[in-house]
């Protein structure tokens, strides 16, 4: 019998793993010792092993002890915590335990009983009752020999009387207690849906999870995840099956498919199932089939039955709202909730008035902007998309406006706006670019996209209802309209559901290369003819007239990126204009850079120059016919954009293009026009785009849908009752009816959908202001926050898609690849941090591939609700007993190599940790409050469940117990002042790579480069003493001084030698900007401020002592200075600096009005006689001692700060100024 003490999880696993090794047997090979089977829990009291069986949690780890019988248990350990809990899906360890060294092994976890978030859900009002604990039900719904248990319980091996095709199914069951059973007879049964396709029913509490165990589907598919509770719990199975397709000649079409959910958990998600199980009660074909409770002997029991039948044909078109499906579609959802997010998904207020308290509750998806559609937006997409949204994009929020009328009424409605649509310019389309494509696949399975869309390819498949569906995009945009959404989806999409990812400059080509794959480029008509030149040019004068272009063709469009390169390009595009009706015509050219309009061989419009995208106008009186047009543009160098607008008579502005053919002869230059009867292909008519207009605004869609010409809005027609009139509303009336609803927008809803919306529309919204837990939750559902985080337990990337999220450091498991949890976020980040997260985005996990995008708006606004929730302050801050200088060098100790080693896994700016590379160090201060960051560092899992973080301070005593006693509360105080500096921090010990390091051994180096805040003619010197200073040549000034190691010269003496070098050692102390000496008017006047050099001053170099020390020398107004300074041994301390100036004139007669400036601080207080402490951080000080003979200073206020200063007396001969400073 073993008998343990506490220790950490991983000697914990090691410990045991050790003693059983050689004696462990499976769990579940043995031969069967005789059974014991108990069907209640009041049986299973008599075995003291069902007491101890079950699961058990703490911080980061979760275990499962599965009784064995005889006092033997199988002991599952598993990282992170309990399946479906908090489990990494990685870590995991079977070990076989005696029951006192199970108790050990959890005696510092707690004992949980998870219960089903769908138990006990209430059937809806379609649904059919199977069993609800009556004898009614049974007799009603299961066919003779059906059971049930004294206590009311239904028992295996039934079958039922009802049958069923598409539909929905809830069950609870209960697995008995069989702890000396092993395998398929351990508490076995399973359910039969439709008769044909087993859902296996099996005790496998912390088994592998295999197609013959609970969760599995019989034969087909292992379970995603092993989501059985221990025996004698009550568990729920909620199943959708969508029925075998078959068509008249009883051919099969499609397999049936099918989703489980195994204790609210999805474990088969939107399966495939290509044959019935063996032992299916009937054959597959397209009749509806019975549930079958499959008897295996085994006491396993049921209760609340309920089955909804569904048409899931229709379904899969319902509008996909992610946030709906995961957390309002479970029996037991919050309806109310559900169909508030739905009024704001499905933007329902832009019709239905609503009033504050309702506005509350709702938060509003805008309808994208299409003001400039044409240009964006392929016409024949737009053509067969209006004319039935859900068809041609499935889980679509657009309303089919005109499903009720006949198809030749609708037929004319849907292509009057669909020209008025195509009327505001022209999409142009460009040939795939294999090589971006390549490219564009990483980005879109890296980046973050698979959070809420499917991936492209491979075999994961994500649960069509959590999936924003990217159907036919091919044909709806080209290249370069995608791209451009993709860079600022906002502009055209202002509500945020879908978030910039701050794409880099090639990134949204490529990834609209990658997403368009599939286009036929064969269908697009060409209107321009067009020559490239590659050339760099910056003024049309330079145009390359007379060159040959590298390259001519065809396009749609004027489309710059026929040139194929981003810069450094001209482009001449060319054709015939045709005008209907003689008039004055006036163009619009707007380009980045340049670009001129050309109509038969007179310049119209010129942009020239190198510019940002700039529009200018001018008139031209046309006549009736075809005119030759020629566009030339050329692009330098940053964005490159060009656009051609035209109105004039009977033509309202609009892109040019559709106008424009590619010979004089328009009827062999343009394919031939569509038959309409034989050709569904848009043909833009010119007089429908009036027509179109009017029913914009009369239907609906300006309601939704901003849209401006020249500049002004449309202005929606439509009324609509206000919400709070349809507080009677029926779920199979107006917008909610199954069918399409005269002058009613159709939005082909889910009865869960309608069920909400209705739900929400009775209930009188609540008066009082939304809580702020609420608010989050609320916003973290709509903008599927919850698809990548999880906060308070919910949300996270969904099983499915947990492995589609990457890293670049394996090694770093899930915390580098998992995006984090939300959890206390706001107590983590500062205010200002957290603002900028939720406005801009962020990038500070390099290592983690999926992006943080910017979301704006409403979630912006979530700063203050989750700082009220979040923030709190706990932490004990104490204080240094020493100057803020040292305080940052035990810091920088304290995180180097040789002490806590945080550089081992943490960057530091651009140098690489020597291990994993974490989260930057310099960041740090930026980020993170300092309240949290010191009870972070004394319990990181605390604070993040499962990190990989050490604790460096077990026990409140730090690891290393040299550096303050070991307080950790003085070292974090020391690290976060050390830090504090962010990139000016000096370099922890240990990180630099193969450092150059400068070492004055006999005598002072001289290190003549650039300095970190010093002017670029400073100059280092380093004294034997381990005392360092930089002086600033360019300001005559003592601008540096520290302790310890002088300079790296690496950076300098390698490569090209770029960028400013900083001290190596600690105790860095800044002092003067300009020199200490200067000519005022009176001891009232401020000190200048000028550049030395425009005051006079001269430096003249330096001249070396006998210890060839370095004194410094310069000169202003006839005054000659030696500025030298030599450093001093002490016995106790780091050694000082001791200065001498000696000031000369070059005249006879003395220098009047003549100042020192000792020092400069935010306080400067006198410890003794010529002594003086100079503040220049609320605990921050060093000392200076001055000497002048028979001068006094003066302490002054000047310019929010303290100045020590020194009057010089008037003499003519040399004036000693003896100054010590010691830090």
């Amino acid at each position: 019998m073993l008998r343990t003490v506490q220790i950490c999880s991983l000697s914990l696993f090691c410990f045991v793993i050790c003693y059983f090794l050689g004696n462990a047997q499976s769990a579940f090979s043995a031969d069967d010792p005789p059974k014991s089977v108990f069907a209640s829990p009041e049986e299973a009291a008599q075995d003291p092993d069902f007491e101890i069986q079950g699961e058990y949690s703490k911080e980061g780890q979760g275990v499962q002890l599965v009784a064995l019988g005889q006092g033997e248990f199988q002991c599952v350990i598993f990282g992170g915590g309990l399946p479906g809990a908090g489990w990494d899906l990685k870590t995991k360890r079977v070990i076989e335990v005696d029951s006192d060294t199970a108790l050990d092994l959890v005696e510092d976890h707690d004992k949980v009983n998870r219960k089903s978030p769908t138990m006990g859900a209430k059937p809806p009002t379609s649904a059919v009752v199977m069993f609800d604990g009556t004898q009614e039900s049974v007799e009603k719904h299961w066919k003779p020999g059906a059971r049930l248990t004294d206590d009311g319980l239904l028992m295996e091996g039934l079958t039922s009387v009802d049958t069923f095709g598409d539909c929905s199914i809830h069950i609870e069951f209960r697995l008995p207690f069989m702890p000396n059973a092993r395998g398929q007879g351990r508490a076995n049964s399973g359910i039969y849906v439709q008769g044909r396709y087993e859902c296996q029913m099996l005790d496998s509490f912390g088994l592998e999870g295999k197609h013959n165990e609970c969760g599995g589907i019989y034969t087909t598919k292992d379970p995603d995840l092993n989501m059985c509770y221990p025996p004698l719990s009550w568990q729920t199975y909620d199943i959708d099956i969508r029925s075998a397709r078959f068509d008249d000649a009883g051919q099969k079409t499609e397999n049936a498919r099918i989703t489980v959910r195994l204790n609210g958990v999805i474990v088969q998600n939107d399966v495939e199932l290509p044959k019935p199980t063996p032992g299916a009660q009937i054959k597959e074909d397209s009749s509806p089939g019975p549930l079958h409770l499959q008897n295996h002997g085994n006491p396993v029991r049921y209760r609340n039955i309920w089955v909804q039948p569904r048409d899931f044909t229709s379904l899969t078109s319902r509008p996909i709202v992610p946030g709906f499906e995961r957390f309002h579609t479970s029996p037991n959802a919050d309806l109310e909730g559900g169909g508030n997010l739905l009024m704001g998904e499905l933007n329902c207020i832009a019709c239905h008035q609503a009033d504050a308290q309702r506005k509350q509750q709702i938060l509003t998806k805008q309808a994208p902007h299409l003001t400039d559609v044409g240009k964006r937006i392929d016409p024949n997409y737009l053509l067969k998309f209006i004319s039935d949204p859900h068809a041609v994009k499935p889980g679509t929020t657009m309303p089919n406006l005109f499903a009720s009328l006949s198809n030749e009424d609708r037929k004319a409605a849907v292509e009057s706006i669909a020209n008025f649509l195509a009327s505001t310019g022209t999409i142009g389309h460009s040939p795939i670019d294999r090589a971006a494509m390549k490219r564009g696949r990483n980005l879109f399975h890296e980046v973050g996209c698979i959070a809420c869309h499917a991936p492209q390819e491979g075999e994961a498949v994500t649960p069509p209802g959590t999936t924003i569906p990217l159907i036919q995009l091919e044909d709806k945009y080209s290249i370069t309209s995608l791209a451009d959404f993709l860079k600022n989806p906002h502009a055209i999409r202002p509500s945020g559901r879908m978030p910039n990812f701050n794409l880099e400059k090639d990134e949204p080509v490529d990834l609209a290369n990658y997403l368009l794959r599939n286009r036929d480029e064969s269908l697009d008509d060409p209107h321009w003819n067009y020559d490239v030149f590659h050339v760099a040019i910056q003024s049309l004068s330079e145009f390359p007239e007379n060159q040959n272009p590298a390259k001519s063709g065809k396009t749609s469009s004027l489309d710059v990126f026929v040139a194929g390169q981003n810069d450094r390009f001209a482009v001449r595009f060319s054709g015939f204009l045709k005008i209907e009706r003689d008039g004055d015509y006036r163009f619009h050219l707007g380009s980045d850079d340049g670009s001129r309009l050309m109509i038969d061989g007179a310049t119209i419009v010129d942009v020239d120059g190198i510019h940002p995208h700039s529009v200018k106008s001018d008139t031209v009186k046309l006549s009736a016919g075809l005119h030759k047009i020629v566009v030339d543009y050329y692009e330098f160098a940053g964005e490159e954009s060009l656009g051609l607008e035209i109105e004039g008579p009977g033509l309202p502005r609009r892109d040019i293009s559709p106008l424009i053919f590619l010979s004089d002869k328009p009827e062999e230059s343009q394919p031939v026009e569509a038959d309409p009867n034989t050709d569904d292909r848009f043909v833009f008519d010119s007089t429908q785009v009036e027509q179109g207009r009017k029913l914009f605004a009369s239907i609906g869609c300006a309601s939704c849908h901003e849209m401006k010409i020249d500049n002004k809005k449309i202005d929606s027609e439509l009324k609509a009752p206000a919400l709070a009139a349809l507080d009677s509303v029926k779920t199979d009336s107006g917008c909610l009816a199954a069918s399409p609803v005269t002058k009613t927008p159709y939005y082909n809803l889910s009865d869960p959908q309608k069920l909400a919306l209705a739900t929400a529309i009775k209930t009188k919204p609540d008066p009082m202001p939304t809580h702020n837990v609420q608010k989050i939750h609320q916003s973290m559902v709509a903008f599927n926050c919850y698809a990548c985080h999880s906060r308070g337990g919910v949300g996270g990337p969904e099983q499915s898609r947990n492995p589609l999220f990457l890293t670049t450091i394996p090694e770093m498991g899930d915390e580098g690849r998992i995006p984090p949890p939300l959890d206390g976020v706001a107590d983590k980040l500062t205010e200002n941090w957290l603002k900028h997260v939720l406005n801009n985005g962020a990038k500070d996990r390099p290592y983690m591939k999926t992006r943080m995008p910017k979301f704006g708006g409403e979630v912006a606004k979530l700063a203050e609700p989750l700082i009220s929730v979040d923030q709190k302050t706990e932490a004990t801050i104490p204080e240094i007993p020493e100057s803020i200088h040292r305080a940052k060098a035990t810091g920088r100790e304290l995180v180097g190599g040789k002490s806590l080693s945080c550089i081992k896994c943490h960057t530091f700016g651009p140098i690489r940790a020597t291990g994993i590379q974490a989260i930057d160090l310099l960041t740090m201060n930026k980020r993170l409050r300092e309240d949290w960051f010191y009870r972070y560092l004394q319990d990181p899992v605390k604070y993040r469940p499962g990190t990989r973080m050490p604790n460096v301070f077990p026990n409140g005593v730090s690891a290393d117990r040299n550096i303050y006693e070991g307080d950790p509360h003085k070292q974090i105080s020391a690290m976060w002042l050390y830090l504090a500096d962010g990139s000016k921090a000096s370099v922890p010990y240990g990180l630099l790579p193969d450092p150059i390091e400068l070492v004055a051994e006999k005598e002072p180096i001289i290190y003549r480069n650039f300095l970190e805040d010093v002017s670029p003619r400073g100059i280092g010197v380093g004294y034997p003493e381990k005392a360092n200073l930089a002086y600033d040549a360019n300001h005559m000034a003592l601008r540096l001084i520290w302790h310890g190691a002088f300079i790296d010269a690496g950076k300098h003496w390698r490569g090209r030698g770029q960028g400013n070098q900083r001290p190596l050692g600690d105790h860095i102390i800044k002092l003067e900007e300009t020199s200490p000496l200067a000519v005022l008017s009176s001891s009232d006047a401020p000190w200048p401020q000028e550049p030395a050099k425009q005051r006079g001053y001269q430096f003249l170099g330096y001249q070396l002592d006998e210890y060839r020390r370095p004194h410094f020398l310069y000169q202003f107004d006839n005054i000659q200075v030696v500025d030298a300074l030599r450093a001093v041994d002490n016995t106790d301390r780091e050694s000082d600096f001791l200065r001498e100036l000696t000031i000369t004139t070059n005249t006879s007669s003395a220098t009047k009005n003549l100042y020192f400036r000792g020092a400069v601080g935010q306080k400067i207080e006198l410890v003794r006689e010529n002594t003086y402490r100079i503040w220049y951080g609320h605990d921050s000080s060093y000392q200076v001692r001055i000497v002048i003979d028979g001068v006094e200073p003066a302490i002054r206020n000047s310019s929010n700060q303290s100045e020590l200063l020194y009057a010089l007396p008037e003499q003519a001969g040399p004036l000693k100024i003896i100054q010590e400073i010691i830090w």
